[in-house]
């Protein structure tokens, strides 16, 4: 009895130690140990790995169970997610993924290949609908090769849902610190470099007192111009009594031309009411207002024009006012758009002269860039070509001429 109760307690204890009851069970062997370094001393005794094997037979009432569920869920997710792990880290590496015609057998493809062709086909559909949206506004991207630095960091996509193209804009400041963010095209360009670059406590502080100030200067102003705006009419109607007073007997005369001059204005001159309809020519200064090339929050925007021939980067000055779209419009980028923040307005770009750090585009086309045989400016022969109704006649006598013409005229002709 005493060896049979021995037995009974040795298989209740820890396989590896038999000190302890065991607390855990080896997944893939089913054997029982204690503690963690007992399960260590199991694995690399009996050369086990730990992981349970998706193949090993199980009975039927052993499938029926949660625990069986559970486990074929986990092997099917399980392969899902290194699927798309390998695709992530193809796409990363620049490595195109095809899927070929049918697999296997019966023309059947298999699901992981199936996979990776829809991985590999979803990013090439989102980059057809961005170059067709960018071609659209006008812009002309330049595409860097699969794997580059460039490539992976460009992040620009076209917003199907929103109709908005969202650009990637990389910001160089004056001592070349970079930074990378996502602007959205309608956005202006001073709001996306606030988001890029935000301002500090103390700085918000300083520029709503600056407001503030503003906006209290600005209402004692137009206080002050209503003040006198009100005594001036205060005393027009005083000074318009005394001269209707003074000359009661000229107003019908007055009336009298003024209506003459009116009728002959209408008789001689109708194409002048015509004219008025149309809007003032004052809308394009306006609008050159708007975009004007100001400072915002003492520094200047310039787009970077790559691919140029010389070692200074060629830049295009912006208006904090504009949107992305427009700032883009006919101008081109190298995967996406970078934009340099500088402290020097463009007049002293072109001040310093060959010494400087920088070259602006219309210095670079007026000095590198060739000029087009096509264009439409007029060539040097033409310009110097005068018109044929104006050509110069200070050197003929005018005499002689005359007596030319009386020769012909008035001679008479010998007929043969």
């Amino acid at each position: 009895m005493s060896s049979s109760q021995e037995d009974s307690l040795l298989t209740d204890l820890c396989t590896i130690c038999h000190l302890q009851p065991p607390k855990y069970r080896c997944p893939r062997c089913n054997t029982r140990t204690c503690s963690l370094p007992c399960t260590r001393r199991h694995k690399l005794w009996s050369q086990c790995s730990g992981v349970r094997d998706p193949a090993a037979y199980l009975r039927r009432s052993e499938l029926a169970t949660a625990t069986a569920f559970d486990r074929d869920f986990n092997f099917i997710t399980g392969i899902e997610r290194s699927i798309e792990r390998a695709g992530r880290d193809a796409e990363n590496r620049g490595i195109r993924v095809g899927g070929g015609g049918g697999g296997g057998a019966g023309g059947k493809r298999k699901r992981g290949a199936a996979v990776a062709f829809a991985g590999a086909a979803g990013p090439a559909k989102r980059e057809s609908g961005f170059l067709r949206e960018v071609r659209n506004a006008g812009v002309k991207v330049i595409r860097a090769p699969r794997g580059m630095s460039r490539n992976k960091e460009n992040g620009s996509r076209w917003f199907a849902k929103q109709q908005c193209l969202v650009w990637t804009v990389e910001w160089i400041g004056e001592t070349g610190e970079k930074r990378t963010r996502n602007c959205r095209d309608s956005v202006p360009i001073a709001i996306s470099y606030d988001r890029a670059f935000p301002l500090s406590r103390e700085e918000r502080e300083k520029e709503k007192e600056q407001e503030q100030t503003q906006t209290q200067t600005q209402t004692q102003n137009q206080e002050q111009g209503e003040d006198q705006g009100q005594a001036q009419q205060q005393e027009l109607p005083s000074s318009t009594t005394e001269n209707v007073t003074q000359q009661p007997e000229d107003i019908p005369s007055v009336i009298t031309a003024t209506t003459e001059s009116s009728t002959t204005a209408e008789s001689t001159a109708p194409l002048t009411r015509t004219d008025k309809p149309h809007p003032p020519t004052t809308t394009s200064s306006e609008q050159e207002e708007t975009h004007a090339i100001l400072p915002h929050r003492n520094v200047y925007f310039y787009l970077h024009r790559p691919r140029t021939a010389t070692k200074q980067p060629v830049l295009i000055p912006l208006a904090p006012s504009m949107t992305l779209t427009a700032a883009l419009r006919g101008h081109t980028v190298l995967e996406f758009p970078t934009i340099y923040v500088l402290p020097d307005s463009p007049d002293a770009l072109r001040a310093q002269g060959a010494d400087a750090r920088y070259l602006l585009e219309d210095e670079y086309i007026r000095t590198h860039a060739p000029v087009d045989e096509d264009s439409a400016s007029p060539t040097e022969s033409e310009v110097d070509q005068p018109a044929p109704a104006g050509i110069d006649l200070g050197n003929v006598d005018e005499n002689k001429v005359l007596e030319v013409l009386k020769k012909d005229l008035f001679e008479p002709t010998t007929l043969m």
